[in-house]
C-alpha cells in the first residue's frame, strides 16, 4: 500500500494524478481497477458560494445529497427526497454541488478513460432485483474494466484480474468522535486493498489522504492490520476504553426534545442513586445527529470495569427506567457493548 498525499498533487474532481496515472498504466497492462470510495451519490451537499447555504433535510440535522442522475436530493438518514431547487433557498443564488461520491466519480473516470468500460457498485445501483449480479457479471467477464463502488464491494468479492485498488477520501474516520472509528476505517481499508492481486498479477493499492503523517495510516502500511490493533489496544487501554471496560448506552428519541431530555435526567439520576463506585454514569448527551425522522435524540452511557458489574448494575438500573413515565412516542433500548457510541 502506498500513501498519496492530496496536498502536494493537484486533483481532478477527487482523483490524484499519481491515481490517474496509475490507472492509465495498469489498464494498458490489461489489469482491472477499483475505485473505491464509501459515500453514494453524486455529492454530499449542494453549496451556495454567496451566502453559504446548504440544502437541508427537513426532518433531521443533516444535508440532503445530490443525486443527479435521478434528479434528486436524498436524505441518506431518513431516506426523504426533495426536487433539486435551481437558486440558492437563502439568497437566490446560484448552487455548486461540493464533494463527490460514487456517482460523480463515475463521471469523472467515464471522461478520463472513454475506452475503458465501467461499472459502478453501490446502494443505487444494485437496489434492482439481478441488478447486484448484473454488475459483478461485467467484471467477471472482463467486460468492465474499473469497477467503483462504495462498502458493498469488500463483503468477500474475488476478482483475479483487479491489479490496482484506489482509496478516494480515506481520511473520513481519522477523526470521528466515536473511539471505534479508526478500528472501522482501518477493517475498511485492509478489506478494501485485499481485492488487488489476489490471482496471478501483483496488486497495488493507492490510498488518496489529506494526513499522511497519520499514525493510522503509516502503522497500517508498515505493519498491517495487526500492527495497527496492537497500537489502537494501547490507547484504549490507557484510556480504560474496551475491551478494558464495559459499556451499555441508553438511547431514546422522542418527538419532545424536553421531555427527551427529562426521561433520560430521571434514568441518569437513578443510575447515579446506587451509589456503586463502581459504575460511572454520564450524560445524559445529545447524540451526534440531535435530531432524526423528526425525532429527536439523545443517551446516557454506563461504563464499569467488568462484565459482572455491569449486569449487577442494568439487574437493578433496569426496572426503574422501564418505570419511568416518559413523552407519547418515546422509543428506548438497551445497548450492551455498543459497537457505536454516537
Amino acid at each position: 500500500m502506498a500513501l498519496v498525499d492530496l496536498r502536494k498533487h493537484a486533483s481532478e474532481q477527487g482523483l490524484s494524478q499519481p491515481a490517474m496515472q496509475a490507472i492509465e498504466r495498469h489498464l494498458a497492462a490489461g489489469g482491472q481497477v477499483i475505485v473505491f470510495l464509501n459515500r453514494r451519490g453524486y455529492a454530499p451537499c449542494l453549496f451556495c458560494n454567496a451566502c453559504g447555504w446548504i440544502a437541508p433535510c427537513a426532518h433531521c440535522d443533516a444535508r440532503m445529497t445530490l443525486h443527479r442522475r435521478a434528479a434528486q436530493l436524498r436524505c441518506h438518514h431518513c431516506g426523504a427526497t426533495a426536487a433539486v431547487p435551481l437558486t440558492c433557498g437563502s439568497c437566490l443564488q446560484p448552487l455548486n454541488p461540493v464533494g463527490q461520491g460514487t456517482e460523480r466519480v463515475e463521471e469523472t473516470l467515464v471522461r478520463l478513460f472513454p475506452d475503458a468500460p465501467l461499472a459502478r457498485l453501490d446502494r443505487d445501483t444494485a437496489s434492482g432485483r439481478g441488478a447486484m449480479e448484473t454488475v459483478l457479471d461485467r467484471v467477471h467477464s472482463g467486460e468492465a474494466r474499473i469497477l467503483v463502488g462504495t462498502q458493498m464491494l469488500t463483503k468477500g468479492h474475488h476478482f483475479p484480474e483487479v491489479s490496482l485498488v484506489v482509496i478516494l477520501d480515506a481520511d473520513q474516520g481519522l477523526f470521528a468522535s466515536d473511539f471505534r472509528a479508526t478500528e472501522r476505517l482501518a477493517q475498511t481499508i485492509t478489506q478494501v486493498a485485499g481485492r488487488a492481486g489476489r490471482a496471478a498479477r501483483p496488486g497495488e493499492v493507492m490510498i488518496q489522504t489529506q494526513f499522511p503523517e497519520h499514525p493510522l495510516l503509516t502503522r497500517l502500511i508498515a505493519e498491517g492490520y495487526e500492527g495497527f490493533a496492537a497500537g489502537a489496544l494501547e490507547e484504549r487501554r490507557a484510556a480504560s476504553w474496551p475491551p478494558y471496560s464495559r459499556l451499555a448506552l441508553l438511547r431514546a428519541e422522542a418527538k419532545d426534545n424536553g421531555a427527551l431530555n427529562g426521561f433520560l435526567r430521571a434514568a441518569a439520576d437513578f443510575g447515579l442513586q446506587t451509589g456503586d463506585p463502581g459504575v460511572k454514569v454520564s450524560g445524559p448527551a445529545t447524540a451526534l445527529m440531535a435530531r432524526r425522522a423528526d425525532h429527536f435524540r439523545a443517551h446516557v452511557l454506563i461504563e464499569t470495569a467488568t462484565r459482572p458489574a455491569l449486569q449487577r448494575f442494568l439487574a437493578c438500573w433496569l426496572p426503574q427506567v422501564e418505570a419511568l413515565p416518559g413523552p407519547s412516542g418515546l422509543r428506548w433500548s438497551i445497548d450492551v457493548d455498543p459497537l457505536e457510541v454516537d
